[in-house]
């Protein structure tokens, strides 16, 4: 990643006024206007199996938001996020769910492995470059990196209620 763009922490970006873009025509973004964040241990669960809690770098080039307190208002579909995510080799995405919103992983590099709950039942799955995966609304899930890492997009969408 270019270190000429707008890089935050999780706190400045989520609780500050961090913009998501810094440019002027956010139909047009360019990469150096466009906010990355770094997140140590994203979505860190303490409580989470072990393995699962959270744990090593992910960077988010946050491509697009509609989340509450960061919108920009500029999509009407339902989309609330579209991010370009770096996870170092080995970190973890600790186990979560979203309660009212979808998510679509798509692998460009490295590997993954996707640690879905479903009625109490544990499914762990590796993605590799061209896989990709859809976390159901109210499925808890982790995300693991393996040793070479991983690149991969993130969309998240409102689910119909």
């Amino acid at each position: 990643m270019k270190n000429s763009s707008p890089h935050f922490s999780a706190e400045q970006f989520h609780h500050g006024d961090a913009p998501v873009f810094s440019g002027t025509d956010p139909q047009f973004k360019r990469d150096a206007e466009i906010s990355r964040v770094s997140y140590q241990a994203a979505h860190h669960n303490p409580t989470a199996p072990s393995g699962q809690q959270g744990g090593g770098a992910l960077v988010g080039k946050w491509l697009y938001c509609e989340e509450p307190g960061k919108a920009e208002g500029l999509l009407k579909s339902g989309v609330e996020l579209f991010m370009d995510s770096h996870l170092e080799p080995h970190a973890v995405i600790g186990l979560h769910q979203h309660h009212d919103t979808e998510e679509l992983y798509y692998l460009l590099e490295g590997s993954l492995t996707i640690t879905l709950y479903d009625q109490q039942q544990q499914r762990c799955v590796e993605l590799l470059p061209g896989d990709c995966h859809c976390i159901q609304c109210g499925q808890a899930h982790a995300v693991s990196a393996g040793e070479q890492g991983a690149r991969f997009m993130v969309v998240a969408a409102k689910a119909p209620l």
